[in-house]
């Protein structure tokens, strides 16, 4: 019986066609990076990045604004994974919990506001566009928040644990053809306002604006646009009401 065909994605595909040191330092600093860059930053994470305590929290503070595109003093827990550190902004008093990941591809770029906090085992991951996250976040812990298009997060806004944010879809194109192989169907990113609260496992799909204000319960898929000031909820999720008004 002959062994059936093995289906790979583009993605797959280029990593294939890869050389293994040629990927590594496409994935930690960049095809443009050079060597040096590439073994000057192979020593912070050897020296700095897993270092525990007080120590390993001003090694990480001192060292690692050398490698970032531009930062003021972040607070980086142990075991972070920041890739292609040079695309990555981080404003100051960025707080990023132990074993986070900050992970570019391609043109993209991360840019996150003044006392942003990252929680742990939290993936930001720009894929082709920038994830420009506002002052005052709060990313809760095992959240993904990732997408081929543009996504941005408003000032003040606290997202729970385990959301899912911005994920593309697969489409269906040619009969018979598998899905892995398929193009992304790509809808423009996801905007979410200031001010809102995204409840624990909510998953936001691309395409999606949320208005300033809004509430979005935990467990829902949010598939349509919602208005500033709107309570939402289910799966898919509905308006439920009106939030009351947020004063500054």
């Amino acid at each position: 019986m002959e062994p059936s065909k093995v289906h790979i994605s583009s993605h797959q595909k280029r990593i294939a066609s890869t050389g293994a040191v040629s990927l590594y330092k496409s994935l930690s600093i960049g095809e443009n990076g050079s060597w040096i860059s590439l073994i000057g930053y192979e020593l912070y994470l050897h020296f700095c990045s897993d270092v525990s305590g007080l120590l390993g929290y001003g090694l990480r503070s001192l060292v690692l604004p050398a490698f970032l595109g531009a930062s003021k003093r972040p607070v980086i827990g142990k075991g972070v994974l920041i890739r292609r550190p040079k695309q990555i902004y981080l404003e100051r008093k960025v707080f990023v919990d132990d074993f986070a990941t900050l992970d570019v591809r391609g043109e993209g770029s991360i840019r996150l506001g003044m006392h942003t906090f990252i929680g742990r085992f939290s993936s930001v991951v720009a894929k082709e566009a920038d994830v420009v996250v506002g002052d005052g976040v709060n990313i809760g812990t095992n959240c993904r928040i990732a997408s081929q298009s543009r996504i941005s997060i408003g000032s003040s806004t606290l997202i729970a644990a385990f959301c899912y944010i911005g994920p593309g879809n697969h489409q269906r194109g040619e009969k018979g053809q598998p899905l892995i192989e398929q193009d992304m169907q790509i809808k423009g990113g996801v905007t979410i306002g200031s001010n809102c609260w995204i409840g624990a496992r909510a998953t936001i799909l691309d395409g999606v604006t949320i208005g300033d204000n809004a509430i979005v319960g935990a467990h829902s898929l949010v598939r349509e646009s919602v208005p500033a000031g709107a309570v939402v909820a289910g799966t898919p999720a509905r308006i439920l009401r009106q939030a009351e008004e947020v004063h500054e």
